[in-house]
């Protein structure tokens, strides 16, 4: 099917007060080592911007690892145990986590869900989007710019969201394994080959 973007469409500035308050929500008594952290983020930072930046750089320098079979998460208290815990989660955790954070700190946050990159055919001119390109991320309202777009895997993996690349899955070690998009005569033949299937 054909779709449209439109990358540069003005959002609103102005956020009512029961779209604040309910991404504002979170469940009460749930996470309070994440509540905690995030109440102390917001008294050394007052500025949104700067809060911000240093759960980003939590994520960036601390021992937090990028994987497609994490742990399990089964307390209470699962950002918790992500957090200060496991430390080792996929897209989901990190963009969970962080909104979590954000709204602890009485920033407006919500996780939004989608895909991210696809593999080009350049044959059939069009893009393939399959299940492994599924991706989640964050949006926080920050007051003058409206909802932003705020990708916590980044922070941690970087390759992930950078590079054309095809997850391929994870070591045991929580290495990420890559495939490359190859080039090469057969990869062509390849695509192809799908074009024709898909026709």
């Amino acid at each position: 099917y054909d779709v449209r973007s439109f990358p540069d469409a003005l959002t609103d500035l102005r956020l009512g007060r029961l779209t604040r308050t309910m991404e504002l929500r979170l469940p009460e008594g749930r996470n309070p080592e994440t509540v905690e952290l995030a109440n102390s983020l917001r008294a050394a930072h007052g500025d949104d911007r700067e809060l911000l930046k240093a759960v980003l750089t939590r994520f960036r320098e601390e021992p937090y690892v990028y994987t497609m079979q994490p742990p399990a998460l089964r307390g209470a208290h699962p950002v918790d145990e992500f957090l200060f815990g496991t430390r080792r989660g996929f897209c989901e955790h990190f963009a969970s986590a962080f909104t979590v954070l954000m709204r602890a700190a009485g920033i407006p946050a919500r996780i939004v869900t989608g895909y991210q990159g696809g593999e080009f055919n350049p044959i059939g001119d069009f893009l393939r989007v399959r299940q492994a390109d599924a991706h989640a991320w964050a949006e926080v309202w920050l007051e003058n710019n409206g909802w932003v777009r705020v990708d916590p895997t980044a922070a941690v993996a970087p390759g992930r969201v950078e590079r054309p690349l095809d997850l391929a899955d994870s070591a045991s070690d929580g290495r990420l394994l890559f495939r490359f998009d190859d080039k090469s005569m057969l990869s062509r033949m390849g695509l192809q080959a799908k074009w024709l299937i898909d026709s």
